[in-house]
């Protein structure tokens, strides 16, 4: 489905967070003891099945904490894992890097993006799950979805620092990381002022 897995990393402290673990969970495992860094947290886009997975595999083998929207915990709830809610704006640390939850609803009620700002340059990372895609965004047609309010969450996603890189759940455009400024510019879902023009988007 051609999801992309992500490891946040602190390279003063060696913590990382996995975002959206699925399928190649030994995969992420290995490349960040390679690396040398400590899986300590989970951090979960939306609840839909290719981004949650490998969430049990993940939790049994690094023990580290599942952290996402209450609205969507419920799927991940089932598997008894225990899920530490996020609300929008609040700090999540990892190590020494500061992670901002930005609840982005719409392609489903509690879809959060994760804000990470560089210490040393300042630039601001977002990792966007199926809220944003280059070139595109979520569906909005699936149980839990809503247009009108997808696409507020994208007019929010336009007022961050254009410059910030933007790493979505799924490779589907041109490019496999982009930035605020560059969907601004040319993705059509974020290229529309009004919700009648997006929503007459194909």
């Amino acid at each position: 489905m051609q999801n992309f897995n992500y490891l946040i990393g602190d390279p003063e402290t060696h913590e990382c967070a996995y975002v959206d673990p699925a399928w190649e969970v030994d995969r992420l495992l290995k490349i960040a003891k390679d690396d040398g860094y400590k899986i300590k947290k989970i951090l979960l886009t939306h609840n839909h099945f290719d981004h949650i997975e490998g969430v049990e595999e993940a939790v049994l083998k690094t023990g580290a904490e599942v952290s996402m929207h209450p609205l969507d915990e419920k799927p991940v709830a089932k598997t008894g894992v225990k899920i530490i809610p996020v609300t929008h704006g609040q700090e999540i640390k990892i190590g020494s890097l500061k992670v901002t939850p930005l609840h982005t609803p719409g392609h489903t009620p509690g879809s959060t993006c994760y804000l990470v700002t560089d210490p040393q340059t300042g630039l601001d990372h977002l990792f966007t799950g199926d809220t944003l895609f280059q070139g595109n965004c979520g569906r909005s047609d699936l149980p839990g979805g809503d247009p009108r309010v997808l696409f507020k969450s994208l007019q929010m996603l336009k007022s961050l620092d254009p410059a910030t890189k933007v790493y979505p759940g799924h490779d589907y455009g041109m490019k496999p990381v982009t930035t605020i400024d560059f969907e601004k510019k040319n993705n059509p879902t974020m290229k529309v002022g009004l919700f009648e023009d997006f929503d007459k988007l194909p």
